[in-house]
Formats: structure tokens, sequence, C-alpha cells
């Protein structure tokens, strides 16, 4: 039987046995009541000890009720549990993930961000192996419902395993022959390798996009806290930044056979463009054209958003200093304005370039070679660089150039369409430090979504007008010239004032050179890689000249005439032809200024403004000018005749190519653009010599002027002269007269100032006239002979002091006239 007990709040609590199983039910009911009757009793009547411990706690402690009710067991009550146990059984109930239905448990899936699903799969062992059963469909379903745009942008390469065996050879022979001019990798993408994954230029793209988001991901928490990224010095390679490359890397080979961890870069990209939105969207001065996204579509973790009209991506980051102005890295597609909506590289594209790789001239069977190669002719004692050029590029006639430090270079390059005969031009900043990078570039890419291949670099030397810089720095200049083997070539253009030139060359490139002093001097080298005729160029330009090639190059120009070796070339003879059609029209301006201004000119349309009178020297000024800039026009005439003909004897010279290269329509366009500018120096030179005798017109017409003005200035200056001579005529009669008169009354002035001072004694005379009034004795005072002591020595001293300043003048006059000074 159970009591009811009470203790202290602290005290322990006393351990209770529960009943004997055994008994019964009716007599556990029995039981009950008695206890409660012993409680009701016991609380009415309470025993001494238990009054005791209340009163003595009574107001001071809290009382426990610390009893249990009795555990009931019985065999009816167990085949009843046991009853419904059994029946419980045979209704099924789900109790994980895995029992649900099959098309259920997929649309859940679905629904799970890519991260989890890889927690999900480290729950259990069942459901682990369920999700990489079904990896490929689960992971499309996610795809499909959260990243179908990205899936779009950055698409997977294609394993090498999967081509067919002919394609396998072709890709390896390329491989190796890009690897003989490969140059070092990017800081932040690690190659990939060919014999695993397709190095077709699809492939690589595709491949270095891949690395770029998952290395872009790994530093946006430096990124969001505004901490700078680490910087790798040029030339180094740190084993931090070799082991983050290999784990990025390791991660995308992981993605080409695992549909999972694809979506998981996927979702790694989406969550890096968000945060760099929200990071730019911040930024008030930054008034950058951005994607649009708002607290919807951020919560909705999908990439529906990016749909919308954006900024579009340019350029892969070559460096990882492009993340902190990264916002949007999506390539391989475009926005079309007419249709609104954005375009993308096909999936298919993959195989265009197969095909494309197959049906080049340079296939033949996998025995022979794949491409055009480069010719391995023996080398021969003469073909090397002559001593004569070596000689003259060592010896220098323009300024030396000295740009310490710059942080850009300014190229352009030129690319083509494989399905297009017209070319694109690409002008943009290289920074110092993308420069390698840059110069390793593959010489193909996409260009609104189709793929272009690189015909003509040009790196720019000298002031940019525009952004009032001067670019390159020595340095970058002298990688750029290393790297493209211009070297010695570009010192021989800086030997010569005018003309162009061939020179021969260690290497399989051909170099070439212009030069016109002081506006231009030009570099060049053409080779054939894989087939593909490639020219690199570094010019000297400034200012206009800059401009006026600029402006060339934006011009329409036609495949094949870009492809051909002597294109720079006839961009010089091009620009400095419109220069001279700049410099005619300005020199006619100022001609017919000047021709209003003297009348001597037989245009009835003229009337003569104002005749010229005091500005002739400025006149005649201009004109000296316009003929020095005509003797400017005729050398420069000279240069672009030298030019033409040079193209001309090179136009048909085609050492690289292979005899089956069909060189004959570039020539024979080229050939055709010379006739054209031939032509037109022709009547540039007739307008020259017209030009030439008009200003001479007008020289020998101002030098009559000045000398009829010069006479007229003589004749009045004698005329003023002889009126002034008879003026100073009169003159001097006149002070011939006052000096007679000053001479009459000098003597008596000079007595009578004597007699008025107080030098003589008046008083004595007077007397002595009293006594002798005949006598005229006039006495003297004492002052007289201090008159004399005083005025004798200072008029000596004058004469001295005048005769010694004379002396001092003549010898300074002496002096001046040795010096030459006077």
């Amino acid at each position: 039987m159970t009591t009811k007990s009470y203790r202290r709040a602290d005290s322990i609590e006393p351990e209770v046995k529960p009943a004997d199983a055994g008994e019964s039910e009716r007599s556990h009911d029995a039981k009950a009541k008695k206890i409660a009757r012993f409680q009701r009793k016991t609380e009415s009547k309470p025993d001494a000890s238990s009054r005791l411990d209340v009163e003595e706690h009574n107001g001071t402690d809290v009382l426990e009720d610390l009893t249990q009710a009795l555990t009931l067991h019985s065999k009816r009550t167990e085949r009843r549990h046991k009853k419904l146990e059994s029946r419980a059984r045979k209704t099924w109930q789900p109790r994980g993930l895995l029992d649900l239905p099959y098309e259920l448990l997929m649309r859940i899936l679905a629904l799970v961000r890519p991260h989890d699903l890889f927690a999900l799969a480290r729950v259990n062992k069942d459901l682990g192996l369920f999700i990489r059963e079904q990896e490929s469909r689960i992971a499309n379903a996610v795809i499909a419902l959260r990243y179908p745009i990205l899936a779009k942008c950055f698409r997977r390469p294609v394993l090498m395993e999967s081509l067919e065996p002919v394609a396998r050879h072709h890709l390896h022979a390329r491989q190796m022959q890009r690897t003989s001019t490969k140059g070092p990798p990017f800081q932040h993408i690690r190659p990939l390798d060919p014999t695993l994954i397709c190095s077709c230029l699809t492939c690589l793209l595709r491949w270095n996009s891949l690395c770029v988001v998952l290395d872009f991901a790994h530093w946006q928490a430096h990124l969001d806290k505004g901490e700078p990224i680490p910087v790798i010095a040029r030339g180094a390679d740190p084993r931090w930044n070799q082991d983050l490359v290999a784990k990025h890397a390791g991660i995308v080979v992981k993605s080409l056979t695992s549909p999972l961890w694809y979506a998981r870069i996927l979702e790694a990209h989406l969550d890096s463009t968000t945060r760099a939105i929200q990071r730019h969207a911040e930024n008030k001065g930054n008034r950058r054209r951005r994607f649009r996204m708002t607290d919807d579509d951020l919560r909705a973790d999908s990439d529906a958003f990016l749909g919308r009209s954006g900024p579009p991506t340019l350029d892969i980051p070559f460096h990882r200093d492009n993340y902190y102005m990264l916002e949007a890295f999506f390539p391989n597609r475009s926005w079309i304005k007419e249709r609104d909506a954005w375009v993308y590289v096909p999936e298919a594209q993959h195989e265009q370039d197969l095909a494309r790789l197959l049906a080049s001239p340079g296939h033949s069977s996998p025995r022979g070679p794949l491409t055009r190669t480069r010719p391995t002719t023996p080398r021969k004692p003469g073909a090397t660089m002559e001593d004569l050029h070596r000689h003259f590029g060592s010896r220098k006639v323009w300024e030396n150039y000295n740009v310490p430090q710059c942080p850009f270079v300014n190229v352009t390059e030129m690319w083509s369409h494989d399905d297009s005969t017209a070319t694109a031009v690409e002008s943009r900043g290289i920074s110092s430090m993308d420069l390698n990078n840059w110069l390793n570039e593959p010489s193909d890419k996409y260009i609104t979504a189709q793929p272009h291949t690189r015909l003509l670099r040009i790196a720019w030397v000298g002031l940019d007008a525009e952004k009032n810089r001067t670019s390159p720095s020595n340095r970058d200049l002298d990688q750029l010239l290393t790297t493209w083997d211009l070297k010695e070539g570009y010192n021989y253009a800086l030997s010569s004032y005018a003309g162009v030139a061939a020179l021969p060359s260690e290497t399989h490139a051909r170099i070439f050179t212009a030069t016109y002093h002081p506006k231009l001097a030009a570099a060049w080298s053409y080779t054939i890689i894989d087939g593909v005729p490639t020219t690199h160029a570094v010019i000297f330009a400034e200012s206009e000249e800059r401009a006026e090639f600029h402006r060339a190059l934006k011009s329409k120009w036609s495949l094949a005439l870009v492809g051909h070796a002597m294109f720079p070339a006839f961009l010089c003879s091009l620009m400095l032809s419109q220069e001279l059609d700049t410099t005619f029209e300005d020199i006619k301006t100022v001609v017919r200024n000047v021709e209003a201004r003297t009348g001597h000119h037989r245009f009835t349309t003229r009337r003569q403004t104002k005749p010229a009178a005091g500005e002739l020297g400025t006149l005649s000024a201009q004109m000296s000018g316009c003929a020095a800039k005509l003797a400017n026009a005729t050398r420069k005439l000279k240069v672009v005749e030298a030019m033409l003909g040079f193209i001309m004897e090179h136009a048909q010279v085609t050492p690289i190519l292979p005899p089956d290269s069909g060189d004959a329509t570039p020539s024979a366009l080229l050939v055709q653009s010379v006739g054209t500018m031939r032509h037109r120096s022709e009547m540039q030179a007739v307008d020259n010599t017209y030009v030439q005798q008009r200003v001479q017109v007008q020289i020998a017409a101002l030098f009559h002027l000045i000398a009829q003005q010069d006479n007229a200035i003589a004749f009045e200056t004698a005329s003023a002269t002889r009126s002034i001579a008879k003026d100073s005529l009169q003159d001097s009669s006149s002070m011939k007269m006052l000096a007679l008169v000053a001479m009459f009354f000098l003597p008596g002035s000079f007595v009578a100032a004597l007699f008025s001072a107080p030098l003589f004694d008046w008083d004595s005379a007077d007397k002595n006239a009293a006594d002798n009034p005949r006598s005229i004795a006039l006495g003297t005072k004492p002052q007289f002979a201090l008159f004399w002591a005083v005025a004798i020595p200072l008029t000596v001293a004058t004469f001295v002091l005048y005769t010694v300043w004379i002396v001092v003048q003549k010898k300074r006059l002496r002096r001046r006239l040795n010096l030459g000074t006077v």
C-alpha cells in the first residue's frame, strides 16, 4: 500500500518501490479505495510527528506531494496491446523519404538546392545511394527549375573519351602545335588536360569560364568585406595559389561526370552574382548599367531575373584584379535589340568546331598533318639579320622614348568571322598587369555569339590625345617587341627618317618597317599560325596620325586584304595620303584669305575684303609657312609613292603560305587597291604643284607690296628729316643771337654782382671822395680775401672732377666696345 508523505523541498526524495505486478485488476481497485479512505483520515487527524513536522515548517517551507500512481499490469491489458500493435502493423505508414512514391520524391528533391542535396546524401546510406543512382534526373530537374539561364551560359566541356578516334588524333596534333608557341598560363585558371578534355576552342572557353566562376566565388568574402585580394608578382606562383587553382580544376573535372557538381557550380555563381549586384548597388558613384534585381528575385533563389536586359559580358576576367568591378559574368550570349531578348551560343557549337577542324585545308589522313604548320626549312648562313640593318638599327635618329611608368597599353585587334568576308575591329586599353595574359590569349573567341579568328594585332606607342597620356611604359614596350620578335625591326625603323623596308629575320616570320619622321614609325611581323594569317604590329603614332589610323581601321575591309602581309604598309600609305588631303585643304584656305587681302588673283568670284596695309609681314609669314608645308607635302608624296611601290613589289611574294593556299585573290585585291592609291597620289602631286605656284605668286606679290610700302615710308622719312634740318638751322641762328646777348651782358653782370657783395669798404671810399673828388680808390674788407680763397680752389676742384668723370666714361665705353655689347 502506498501512503501519502510529505518532506522538505530541499530534502532527498525517498525511493518508492513499485507494487507487485502480479496483482489482479479487482484487488487493485479495492486497494485504491482503501488508500483513498486512509488519506482522508490522515488529512483530518494527522499524527503527532506529522503535526510537529507541519507546525515546525509552517509558513517557511513548501510541501511537495510525492505520491506516485501504481503501475497497472494485467494479462488482459497486455493481450489488448498486442492486438492493437498487430492491427497497426497491418496498416502501412511512411517512415521516411524513401517510403514516399517515386514521382513525389523526385518532385520534392527537385525543389532542394544542390548544396542541400549533398547534405541529404550524407544523412544515411540508403538515401545517399538513391541520390547517387538518380543524380542525373535530380540535377537536371534542379537546373531546369533554378538555373536554366546559367546552364546556357556555362556549358560543360566534352570529355576526350566521348570523341571519335580521328577527332582525338587531330586535336592532339593541334595541341602539340599550340604548345610550341604557348606562353605562361593564367594565374587563376589551370590549363585543361588535353588528354582528358577536348581542346577545341569551344571546350577551352567553357573550361576557362567554369574555372573563373569557382575562383570568383572563392573571393566573395574578401570583396564583401573590402579586403584586397592577394597580389601575385609577375612570374611567381606561390604554393597556396597552386593548391587553390588545382582544387577548382578538380571540381570542374568532377562536374564533367557528375551533374550534381555541375549544378553546385551554377548555384555558387548565382550566389556570387547576387552578392556582386548588391555590392555595386550600394556604390552610389557607380553609374554603370547593371541588372535589375528585386527582393523577390533574391528570395526566389533562381536566375529568372537574369533574363532581363543588362550589360553583356565581352571578355573573360583575365586577372583577379578584374573581380573588383565585375558584377555579372555571363559569357556566350548577346542581347539582340530587335528581338528584345538574349541569344545564346548553341550547344552544338562543339560539333561545329570539330567539323570545321576536320574540314580545314590542312586536314588529311590520321598519319598526315592536320593544319598548316610553320615552315621548317633549314636555316642558311644568310638567313640571319644582315649586318647593315643591325648597324643602322644601333644608331637612332629619333628622340629617345622614355616612359618609366604607365599602367596601360593601347591596342587594336581585327577579327574575322568564319562565315563572312567582313572584319570586326576592337580597340581597348590593356592593364600592364594583364599584358602577359593578353599576349597569350587564344586566337579565337566569340563576338556577338559568333566565332571569330584574330588576324591583326596593333600596339600603339606615343601620346594618346584623348586621354592625354603617353603609353606604354619602357618595360611593356620591350615585352611587346620581344614577344613578337620586333625589337631589331623597330630599332631599324627609328634609325631612318623616311621609307619602308623588308628585313630578314632569324625566325619563321617576315618583318617589315615603315617610317616617316617625326610622325610615324611602324614595325610588323607576318606569319601563318594554324592556317590563319597573323600580323603583329608596333606603331608609333600620336594625336592626329593615330586618330587617322583609327578612322581607317573602322572602315569595312575585306578579309583577304586584312590577312595580307602588306596590309599595315597599306594602312600607313592611306594615313599619309589622308593627311595630304587635309594639308592641301588647310593651305588652300590660307591662300584664299591672302589672295583676298592682296588682290593679286584673277578669280572673279572673290572680292578684296580689306586692302592689306600694316599686316603685310603677317601675311608674308603665313605664305612662308604654307611654302614649308608644301615642301613637307612633297616629301610625304615621295614616301607614299615609295610605300605603294614596295607594296606592289611584295604583293605577290608569299613565302610563308603553302602552294595550295589560294592567295591569288588577296594579291589581286591588294594590287587593285594600290592602283587606286597610286592614281590618287598622282592627282595629289598635281594639286601640290598647283598650290605651290599660287603660294609663290602670293609671296612675290607680298614682296613687291612690302617693297612699295618701304619706299613710301623712306620718302616720308626723308621729307620729315628735311623739315627737321630746316628747323634746326633756325634754332641754331637763334641760339647764336642769345649767346651774343649773353656775352654782352655777362661782364657787367659779373662786376655788378661782385660789387654788390659785402667785400668792399664803401665808407672809406666816401671819405676819400671828400678829400679828393677825383680819386677812385676803394678799400677792401677782410672777407674779400676769404672769397677768393674759397672760390678759386672750388673752381679748380670742379674742373678736376669733371675731367675725372670724362675719363671714367671713356673707359667704360671702350670696355663695352671690346666686349661687343654695344
